[in-house]
């Protein structure tokens, strides 16, 4: 995964992404068919923004023989409260399979490489159902699955807005994210996501730093983040949003995607969940939007996709978590679940 280190199939080529390539990666996003969704923008600062959070030269760009870009690859350093390295994968479904195995290959050698310097380190990659290729090179350097996903999707047409505005509970108080901010509660609301995601799957709750990384990123919509506080101005539950891109060209779909949602131990089983999502779905309704999204762990233990389902949310794309452990044997023949 060097500038150096090219990789050729018949006429396709992979090599470091620089900023020059961002343009095109950006439009390989916005047309290729047969992806899956993403939370940022198919937008060259979107795509700098994702890409250059990676190790030095461990972002790569794949190019057909025309010359276009038909997917990229990269290899993030750890954060947060575990030593995982995080590996983006996505190839056009076309790809021709030698390509996507040639730079997964490249990708876990840098991993392993890296992890060197950080002991217990792994190698952890979400990674869509559309992308089997890349899962199977993934698998055959002894990846495991360990984690599963659904995306959900719910239609807004059928939804009274008048019905959503007026939707309370008593002495509950749901804030805007420009509320929480004038109130100065952002720190309460991450405490609370930190709390509520140590139970999760992964490596999701925001530390200090983290928190302040999110927020700040362009993929972080505020229209679709809130807060609910109590009558004595304490957070007690929270969303935090992102604007969900679905398919390519005319049959492009933008969703009010929840990448967290959380309600303090306390107060749960009192409908603040299903009050926060309605408020959300108002928001998108009034700009514009006409469904909502949200992400959920089956194995969850709060059963939340539970929830989920009865409030009209169904399931439209599966995505799983692999992880590779640095101290796992190379080559093929990797434990695969």
């Amino acid at each position: 995964m060097t500038a150096t280190a090219d990789v050729a199939t018949e006429t396709w080529k992979s090599r470091q992404a620089t900023s020059h390539d961002y343009p095109a990666i950006a439009d390989f996003l916005a047309t290729a068919t047969g992806l899956g969704g993403r939370k940022f923008a198919a937008d060259s600062r979107d795509v700098a923004e994702q890409l250059e959070s990676a190790y030095p030269g461990a972002a790569t760009v794949l190019r057909d023989g025309r010359g276009q870009v038909r997917g990229y690859a990269a290899i993030h350093p750890p954060h947060g409260l575990q030593p995982e390295i995080l590996g983006d994968f996505v190839f056009d479904p076309q790809t021709p399979t030698r390509s996507v195995e040639s730079i997964v290959a490249a990708g876990v050698a840098r991993f392993r490489r890296e992890a060197v310097q950080h002991p217990g380190t792994f190698l952890r990659v979400f990674i869509g159902a559309d992308q089997s290729a890349a899962i199977e090179a993934l698998r055959k350097h002894g990846a495991s699955q360990e984690g599963q996903f659904i995306r959900t999707r719910k239609p807004l047409s059928e939804e009274d807005v008048d019905a959503l505005r007026s939707a309370s509970a008593a002495g509950v108080t749901v804030l805007s994210w420009p509320e929480v901010l004038t109130r100065g509660l952002g720190e309460q609301v991450r405490q609370v996501q930190y709390d509520t995601f140590l139970e999760h799957f992964g490596n999701m709750s925001k530390t200090p730093e983290l928190w302040r990384h999110h927020i700040e990123s362009r993929s972080f919509t505020p229209d679709f983040s809130l807060a609910a506080i109590d009558d004595k101005g304490v957070v007690i539950g929270y969303v935090l949003g992102s604007t969900y891109t679905a398919g390519a060209s005319h049959g492009r779909e933008r969703s009010a995607h929840t990448d967290y949602i959380g309600v303090r131990g306390d107060q749960r089983r009192h409908g603040l969940g299903e009050l926060l999502l309605k408020k959300i779905w108002l928001a998108a309704l009034q700009r514009g939007l006409s469904a909502a999204s949200l992400g959920t762990d089956i194995h969850n233990r709060s059963n939340a996709h539970l929830l989920y389902r009865r409030l009209g949310y169904v399931a439209v794309e599966d995505q799983f978590a692999y992880l590779i452990d640095a101290g796992s044997a190379k080559g093929h023949g990797g434990p695969a679940n």
